[in-house]
């Protein structure tokens, strides 16, 4: 119903554009690029076609429609960001091949700690260490969850069980959540950062983005996600895993270790050496592949990675840039401008509460992966109402990216329910709770230790 309305909205903006009329005084060519922004914005909502599809058709019709220049509408084939995430597929694909992920996840539950939360903490961890290696969250849910399953069984959990359903769900919650708080792990920190390069000429730093986020968001995530998941689906395992014989790891696995690592390093190090974590992660992967060298046949490359998110994640980025082009986002910003400026904030608090609100609303209107592509072209025109740096402004969407209420805002959460065919109805009541958490504790704890650090201010 929703892609429908958009659809039918999207055409008549269309129309009118085309025919060379202006409406409430926006001009054709901006009706044109609000209609196949809406269009765009009611499929990836709605999910009626696949994600990447929907960011293809949006190139096409822009580039179709003379909306903008073409290095304007496929701007995102020129950004960072897009090269760490084709990094971050290689390298999750060669995790997985070479059968190291499988074998680090099993170490860690061989000696877990006793019990249900014992169970669950090992899961988290594995999640949350997961995200520092493999920097795509949908890569990370696609080798957590089989071993959360597996796991369960493991402990006697039958499917369907609470048990089950709750170490399945913290193995989703750990590998999407917290890695909003880690720069090249999850896709809006990329179609964000990729954006405000962009847009704005603002890069962020590995290191600057962690300490600004882990410390109170990422931490809060990891924690709540253990506690929440115990709190709901406790039950006592009916079996204790047994150790078996490990085999001694394969060249290709201490190789690839030995490259994770120097990868982990030299990403947390980046304000150091100043080498982009893009340009890290695509060295990595290339070196992965390398013939005669490598630990994946080169072939793999063309033949077995899902190019899909990179797809996806130029549309989201094109999205951005068109709509800061064609005077979209400043025309919607002139709109929130006038907000604030009515509502008259004068504290920094209010402010900060003002932008995780509005970014709240557009994330579960857009999901998470699309809200970055929306709000960031706007941070120029809140910077201005609000008196704050366009890099405070960017930043204060993060927490509207970790603190989410409903598991179709974020799409490793929706795959993670497929894979351990949880019922959406207990994912939901545990985000809810979650949310209800981050807002009223976390998220002053986050403003507050950011303030400290000078930001949002």
């Amino acid at each position: 119903m929703i892609a429908l309305l958009t659809t039918l909205v999207g055409i008549g903006l269309l129309i009118t554009g085309q025919s060379g009329k202006s409406l409430a005084g926006v001009d054709p060519t901006m009706l044109r690029a609000m209609s196949v922004a809406i269009f765009t914005l009611g499929l990836w909502i709605t999910g009626v076609v696949p994600e990447f599809f929907t960011s293809l058709l949006f190139l096409f019709l822009s580039a179709l429609l003379v909306i903008a220049p073409p290095e304007i509408v496929f701007s995102g084939y020129y950004s960072s960001a897009l090269w760490l995430i084709f990094g971050g597929l290689v390298i999750g694909h060669t995790v997985t091949q070479c059968g190291l992920g499988d074998r680090l996840v099993n170490r860690l539950a061989l000696h877990s700690a006793p019990g249900y939360l014992g169970a669950l903490t090992t899961i988290a961890l594995a999640g949350l260490l997961l995200s520092f290696i493999v920097p795509t969250a949908i890569g990370r849910v696609v080798l957590m969850a089989p071993i959360a399953v597996h796991l369960a069984k493991r402990l006697g959990f039958e499917a369907g069980s609470n048990g089950q359903a709750g170490l399945v769900l913290t193995a989703g919650m750990s590998t999407s959540l917290p890695a909003f708080t880690i720069l090249p792990s999850n896709v809006p920190n990329l179609v964000m950062s990729g954006s405000a390069e962009g847009l704005y000429g603002v890069s962020f730093s590995y290191s600057d983005y962690f300490l600004l986020n882990f410390p109170v968001l990422g931490l809060f995530s990891f924690v709540t996600t253990i506690a929440l998941n115990w709190l709901f689906f406790r039950e006592t395992p009916r079996q204790i895993p047994t150790a078996t014989d490990a085999e001694p790891l394969t060249p290709s696995q201490i190789k690839l270790a030995v490259v994770l690592a120097l990868t982990v390093l030299l990403w947390i190090t980046d304000a150091w050496h100043g080498i982009a974590p893009a340009w890290v992660a695509m060295g990595a992967a290339l070196f992965c592949s390398l013939p005669g060298v490598g630990v994946i046949p080169v072939a793999d490359l063309p033949q077995k990675i899902n190019i899909a998110p990179i797809f996806f994640v130029s549309g989201v980025i094109g999205f951005g840039v068109v709509a800061s082009y064609t005077g979209i986002s400043g025309w919607v910003g002139d709109y929130l401008v006038t907000l604030f400026q009515q509502a008259n904030l004068t504290s920094n608090a209010a402010i900060f509460a003002a932008l995780t609100f509005i970014g709240s609303l557009v994330a579960i209107g857009t999901t998470v992966p699309t809200a970055p592509g929306v709000m960031t072209p706007l941070a120029g025109q809140l910077a201005a109402a609000t008196g704050w740096p366009v890099e405070s402004v960017l930043l204060a969407q993060v927490p509207t990216w970790v603190l989410v209420p409903l598991p179709y805002l974020v799409p490793p959460l929706l795959l993670t329910l497929s894979i351990g065919r949880i019922p959406s109805v207990q994912a939901v009541r545990l985000l809810l709770s979650y949310f209800a958490i981050g807002i009223v504790i976390f998220a002053p704890l986050h403003f507050a230790w950011a303030q400290w650090l000078g930001f949002f201010s």
